[in-house]
């Protein structure tokens, strides 16, 4: 009976783990995609607009992507094609989607870490979260000395077609985000992911650390 109830339980602390990973990676990459206009770079004499001008599309494009609302992807002063537009949609789908497991995991973490708390459980988070940071920082690693190869595979794997491969003549709003903007947002949100998971983690050793003050 004892075996099965440390089985049950050690799951449990494991699914925590997970979520707490699927919450952090969901909030990383709503912040990181609500700053990316403070990291476009926008190329000398770009279609003779000015910077402001060329942000204020860049920004609409944010805003189309957040939201659901919004069906129409207008660009006030790029030239934008209709695979492109088609590749904007699918992104949005996917940052909605983003946007509907923030709402599911970030409440549904904190209501299961309190109950692990009442419960006195939350020591066996301890390993498995770090495992998770182990393996996240090989994966970090492995995602950022291998970009630009990690990139191309992951559109691959997520898009059913090609309309992600941007003619920079066709469409210039693709010179805005060159491989290197995305390597630079890919590390941004590499380093929220592990910040807030370190926040979580630190929150677990505040309390276990108090809780054993008391005894």
């Amino acid at each position: 009976m004892n075996g099965k109830y440390e089985v049950i339980e050690q799951g449990k602390a494991i699914l925590l783990t997970l979520l707490s990973l699927v919450a952090s990676i969901s909030i990383a990459l709503f912040i990181v995609i609500n700053i990316s206009p403070l990291f476009v770079t926008v190329p000398k004499h770009l279609l003779g607009l000015s910077h402001q001008t060329i942000l204020s599309d860049y920004s609409r494009i944010i805003t189309y992507l957040q939201f659901p609302g919004n069906h129409l992807l207008e660009l006030k002063y790029i030239p934008i094609t209709r695979s492109a537009v088609n590749h904007f949609k699918d992104v949005k789908r996917l940052i909605l989607l983003n946007e509907l497991l923030i709402f599911i995991t970030g409440p549904s973490l904190v209501y299961l870490l309190k109950i692990q708390k009442r419960q006195n459980q939350l020591w066996r988070l301890i390993l498995p979260f770090q495992m998770l940071f182990i393996l996240l920082i090989f994966g970090g690693f492995v995602g950022l000395t291998n970009f630009n190869s990690c990139f191309i595979k992951f559109h691959y794997l997520v898009f059913s077609n090609m309309d992600w491969v941007f003619n920079p003549t066709t469409n210039p709003v693709i010179q805005l985000m060159p491989e290197s903007f995305f390597e630079l947002l890919f590390g941004l949100w590499f380093i929220i992911v592990l910040v807030i998971l370190l926040l979580i983690w630190g929150w677990i050793k505040l309390t276990l650390s108090i809780f054993f003050n008391k005894s």
